[in-house]
């Protein structure tokens, strides 16, 4: 009986820490998974952020990391399931440069919240059965996910976390006033406008060059 006992409690101290840390949730999500520094300091400050979204301090962050350095595994993959996790009334719009990118975020997060591990760690997030579809899907708590593209339709929707991550293509369109302007104009008359109050922002960029 002690023994069980014993197994009982160390169980609940690991969902605990999954609960706590971001870095933990991704490694036994993530097989495999091998965290630098970086990843290590990316995990923290997203979860500083997610804190001050609670505590409606309309936080701002930035990410800016290299190709093929993970930061979309992190912050638009695992970082939004753990989110939800916390907050299953949070609405949380996600954006990149064409639908098709937050669309493939989509189904990765649905997934994890299918999982059945997902649910001994976040008992009270549940997928809504009647609003599943990849490019908008609700928690049963009345939480939200929306897959938009940059300048495409978000009008009517809400955030308390809005995630925009590679909001142009390449360098090229990087590189072009047209492209960069249509950008600003969308994000300051439209994205913007759909943060709940105390709302954030996180912005991740592909940074390049020598």
């Amino acid at each position: 009986m002690a023994g069980q006992t014993e197994l009982v409690r160390q169980e609940l101290a690991r969902r605990a820490l999954l609960r706590k840390s971001l870095l933990n949730f991704i490694n036994v999500n993530v097989p495999g998974y091998s965290a630098g520094w970086v990843h290590k300091l990316v995990c923290a400050k997203l979860e500083k952020f997610a804190q001050d979204i609670r505590e409606k301090r309309a936080p701002r962050l930035m990410l800016f990391l290299p190709p093929r350095s993970g930061k979309s595994e992190i912050a638009s993959k695992m970082f939004p399931a753990w989110y939800l996790g916390h907050n299953p009334t949070h609405e949380i719009i996600a954006c990149s440069y064409a639908l098709a990118l937050p669309m493939d975020f989509s189904k990765k997060i649905k997934d994890v919240l299918r999982t059945e591990h997902y649910k001994t760690i976040f008992p009270v997030t549940r997928l809504d059965k009647y609003a599943q579809s990849t490019e908008a899907w609700k928690t049963s708590k009345g939480g939200a996910y929306v897959a938009a593209g940059v300048q495409g339709p978000i009008t009517g929707k809400g955030a308390h976390c809005l995630i925009i991550d590679d909001p142009v293509k390449d360098a090229e369109e990087a590189d072009s006033e047209t492209v960069r302007q249509k950008t600003w104009d969308w994000y300051g008359s439209t994205a913007r406008t759909r943060l709940a109050p105390g709302g954030g922002i996180l912005l991740i960029m592909c940074m390049t060059g020598d």
